[in-house]
């Protein structure tokens, strides 16, 4: 890939950057609420890192967008870990993972959205365009913010940036976290080796190897195969380790004195944020956390296209894809209702590529959320047999799911009591071809399949680079 004016080229031996910022921040910020002495916490939240920023819009303790940021400084490796990711080769630091968390106090909602490092975007105070994790390489925080917003249009109220020495921590702290893996995996880069399928404890030095990994690998059907997803795939792997984090250290770690003031200090130790976050904004957001099921964060994928400008592989952004995500974040009021008071942005959706067209279900994905719906993660189904889309809804979620099959007049609707982490699962079929721009309000969806149900039994994406759902 070639390499844009003024960036340099990676090493080889590059630490892959993609740090599970959102585990850090949502499990210091929680923990944190639970500590229970204010004076405590106090005290301990004036020990966090601070930096001052400017242009960071008013917070009015209604709607907050927090940048979070991960930086890949090698200055606190140590050991093993130092050599692999070639601490002596690499100084400075830079941000690939980028990311706003998103908390809506009025509707008691809370969404993550995934910024690709790749974005090409024109970089604040420059005359210039580049990938925008370079803007925090070259200009700082500061400049990351200032392009983000004049790019995006995404207010952003607060910084937060995460040094990921910590992730290993934490994972270690709650005691593991437990992943279904399909396949056998394997990345050379970060160290992954997971020679047979089924639930992984992850703890925190194989933990770091899964959410390190860019190169990722699955072995199916006699040979190994490589995830054609990329980077997208890596989003999709943080973001369920995240949930999965989130979920484990609210079940466990929270009641137990010990393991909650090892989680303070670390996130303590591993958190620099803006000097406007005053320790009241910190207790503010942590208490809306304590009263959120992890399942309920959205986690969300900023829309792009490929592209190649300069002879480099680079990603734009789809804005009519987009939008309605950044209206989202900024505030705006979602779609209107339909007659049943279902909103699209209430819909959390898993689309499955069910015929077997490269880019299906990421095609349909995009569809749904430029109609609003929250598309929760894609993947493939277990065949790709399906001639018509199905619609499967979780027990009690006939509603959303109805509202969806509205603009999917073909599509078949079917009750999956197997669903808990998605309302409504949408396998894309051989006759989908987009989404019905108006739909019509009186056209019942089908209730009878037309193609046998082939599918796992929740709908899991199998066995590709995506993380499965079955508990452990």
């Amino acid at each position: 890939m070639a390499a844009l004016p003024g960036v340099t080229r990676p090493t080889a031996r590059r630490w892959p950057r993609r740090l599970l910022i959102g585990t850090c921040i949502f499990l210091s910020v929680a923990v944190l609420a639970a500590g229970g002495v204010y004076v405590y916490l106090r005290w301990r939240l004036g020990q966090i890192n601070k930096v001052s920023l400017s242009d960071l819009a008013e917070d009015d303790g209604s709607v907050m967008n927090v940048l979070l940021v991960g930086s890949d400084s090698r200055a606190r490796l140590s050991g093993d870990l130092a050599d692999q990711a070639g601490k002596d080769e690499v100084s400075g630091q830079r941000s690939d993972t980028i990311m706003v968390l998103h908390v809506d106090a009025r509707a008691k909602k809370a969404a993550l959205l995934s910024i690709p490092r790749d974005l090409y975007v024109k970089i604040a105070g420059s005359n210039r365009s580049d990938r925008i994790n370079t803007s925090f390489a070259e200009g700082g925080p500061q400049t990351l913010i200032q392009t983000v917003k004049d790019n995006l249009g995404i207010q952003i109220n607060h910084y937060m940036e995460v040094d990921f020495v910590g992730f290993r921590d934490i994972v270690d702290a709650v005691g593991g976290v437990d992943v279904y893996v399909p396949a056998p995996a394997r990345d050379t880069f970060s160290g992954l080796e997971i020679k047979e399928p089924g639930c992984i404890r992850f703890n925190g030095e194989t933990g770091l190897s899964w959410v390190r990994s860019r190169q990722y690998e699955y072995f199916e059907s006699g040979r190994w195969r490589t995830d054609p997803t990329s980077d997208f795939g890596r989003i999709q792997r943080q973001q369920d380790f995240i949930r999965r984090m989130m979920r484990k250290a609210v079940s466990s770690g929270l009641s137990n004195p010990l393991t909650l003031n090892r989680l303070v200090g670390i996130g303590v130790k591993d958190v620099t944020i803006d000097s406007a976050m005053s320790t009241s904004d910190l207790v503010r957001v942590a208490k809306r956390f304590r009263s959120l099921d992890p399942d309920t964060v959205d986690m969300l994928t900023l829309p792009t296209t490929p592209a190649t400008i300069g002879g480099a592989s680079v990603l734009k952004i789809n804005r009519d894809e987009a939008q309605a995500q950044i209206d989202r974040l900024n505030g705006v009021g979602p779609p209107e209702a339909d007659d049943s008071g279902v909103r699209p942005s209430d819909v959390r959706v898993r689309v499955l590529n069910g015929n077997g067209k490269e880019g299906a279900a990421s095609k349909a994905g995009a569809d749904l959320q430029g109609a609003g719906f929250i598309v929760a993660d894609k993947g493939d189904a277990d065949n790709y047999s399906y001639a018509r889309t199905m619609i499967r809804y979780a027990p009690g979620q006939r509603a959303k799911a109805d509202s969806l099959a509205r603009l999917l007049p073909e599509a078949t609707v079917k009750e999956d009591p197997t669903l808990k982490t998605v309302d409504v699962t949408m396998t894309v079929g051989a006759d989908y071809k987009g989404v019905v721009v108006k739909p019509a309000a009186d056209a019942p969806p089908s209730s009878e399949p037309e193609a046998p149900d082939t599918t796992s039994p929740s709908g899991i994406p199998q066995p590709k680079g995506a993380p499965s759902e079955p508990s452990c």
